[in-house]
C-alpha cells in the first residue's frame, strides 16, 4: 500500500539529445517560489540522456533549464514525462497535460512563425518591384487573419484549461508581451467565462486589478500608480543556442 501511494505522488522525467556539446551540461527544473526562481531538481546529461524523479505535492509547471538557459516548460505530473531535445526543436510528452500543451505550443508555434515571416515577404516584394501600399494592403489582410487564429486558440484553450495550471500559464503567457497590464476584448470575454479558480490565480488576479486599475486611470476615475511588475517568464532557447559551449 505503501508503495503505491508513493507511486502515485511522484513525477519521472526521461529525456534524450542528439544536440553538439551538451554532454556534462547540466539541466535544471526551475520553480517560482514566493516570487523567486528556485532550483527543485537536477541532473547531468550523460551520453545524450538524462533523468529526474522526485516527489509530488501538485501538479504544477515548471521550466527546465540547460545551465541558466531556460529550454521550456515542464508540466510535472503523475506519470513519465519524456522529454526530446534536438535540431527540430524540444517536445514534452507522454502524461496528459503534457501532450496537451505539446499540441497547444505547436499550433501557436506556427501562427507565430507566419506572423514574423510576414516581414520578410513585405521586403522581398518591395525587392520584386512591387508597389509598396498595395504589399502592405495585402499583407495586413493575412496579419489580421493569423491574429485572429492566434486569439482564438488562445482564448479556446485557456477556456478548456481554466481549471488546472495550463490555462493561467498561457494567460501570461499571452500577456507578458504587452507593455502593462491593459484588458483587451478577448480578456474581457474570457473573464465574463471564468471560473472561480481561474480568476484567483495569483498571476491573474494581480494582472486583471492591474488592468482595471490602469483603465481607471485613463479614464480620470484614479490616480496614477506604480504599475505591476511583470512576473518574469523564461525564453526558450532554440536548438543551436542549447548546442553552444558555456563560455
Amino acid at each position: 500500500m505503501l508503495s503505491l501511494l508513493t507511486a502515485c505522488t511522484k513525477y519521472d522525467i526521461h529525456g534524450a539529445s542528439d544536440l553538439q556539446n551538451v554532454d556534462g551540461r547540466k539541466l535544471y527544473l526551475k520553480d517560482m517560489v514566493d516570487d523567486k526562481i528556485v532550483n527543485i531538481d537536477s541532473c547531468d546529461i550523460v551520453h545524450g540522456k538524462f533523468a529526474f524523479s522526485g516527489a509530488l505535492d501538485s501538479t504544477r509547471i515548471v521550466t527546465l533549464c540547460m545551465d541558466d538557459q531556460p529550454v521550456m516548460p515542464v508540466v510535472l505530473e503523475t506519470g513519465t514525462i519524456n522529454i526530446t531535445l534536438n535540431l527540430q526543436g524540444q517536445t514534452c510528452t507522454g502524461t496528459p497535460m503534457n501532450d496537451t500543451l505539446s499540441v497547444f505550443s505547436q499550433r501557436y508555434g506556427k501562427i507565430s512563425e507566419q506572423l514574423e515571416d510576414l516581414m520578410h515577404q513585405q521586403s522581398q516584394a518591395i525587392m520584386n518591384g512591387e508597389d509598396v501600399d498595395a504589399v502592405n494592403r495585402r499583407l495586413v489582410v493575412k496579419e489580421e487573419k493569423l491574429l485572429g487564429e492566434e486569439e482564438r486558440l488562445v482564448t479556446s484553450f485557456i477556456t478548456d484549461n481554466f481549471d488546472n495550471c495550463l490555462g493561467p500559464y498561457v494567460f501570461q503567457v499571452a500577456t507578458s508581451t504587452y507593455e502593462y497590464p491593459i484588458l483587451t476584448t478577448w480578456i474581457e470575454v474570457l473573464m465574463t467565462k471564468a471560473t472561480a479558480r481561474f480568476k484567483n490565480d495569483p498571476y491573474v488576479k494581480e494582472y486583471i486589478d492591474a488592468a482595471n486599475h490602469n483603465r481607471d486611470i485613463m479614464t480620470g476615475v484614479a490616480e496614477p500608480q506604480p504599475k505591476m511588475p511583470p512576473m518574469p517568464l523564461p525564453q526558450p532557447k532554440t536548438p543551436n543556442e542549447l548546442a553552444q559551449p558555456v563560455e
